[in-house]
């Protein structure tokens, strides 16, 4: 079974980061049934989002997403096969990006910053998957 990695980035309706649990939650439970794994990172109200599994499972849990009321301006930065997973110890890691996280990686500062009619930020996804791992594995140091 090949696998499928899809990255897509969000806004939050609301700037309220205290809706995070209950969305946290839900993927955790959900992915767990799926067999995804993947990891969020959150920062000011906005979402990056990797996730990882068999390819209908993946599209069918983005469908989920793109329906969630508490989402708007979503798009893909990210849609491939993989070989491995790269997030396997995750069914939804999670990082929540303080101001002082965005100074010093300012990789992370930028994909957040960054909208989906920049044409420059399709060359950017790869730096949107270093960003993600570097802040599942703790090292962070890569960026």
């Amino acid at each position: 079974m090949a696998l499928f990695q899809l990255i897509y980035m969000s806004s939050m309706v609301t700037d309220q980061p205290e809706i995070l649990p209950d969305i946290l939650e839900a993927a955790v439970r959900n992915n767990k049934r799926k067999n995804i794994t993947g990891m969020m990172l959150y920062a000011d109200g906005n979402v990056m989002q990797v996730l990882e599994g068999e390819k209908g499972e993946v599209l069918e849990t983005y469908q989920a997403i793109q329906a969630d009321p508490r989402h708007t301006g979503i798009f893909v930065l990210i849609e491939q096969e993989i070989a491995s997973r790269q997030f396997a110890s995750w069914s939804m890691g999670f990082s929540q990006l303080t101001k002082a996280d965005l100074e010093k990686f300012p990789a992370a500062a930028h994909i957040f910053k960054a909208h989906q009619d920049e044409i420059s930020l399709r060359g950017r996804a790869g730096e949107a998957l270093i960003v993600l791992k570097s802040f599942a594995d703790g090292s962070m140091s890569i960026i």
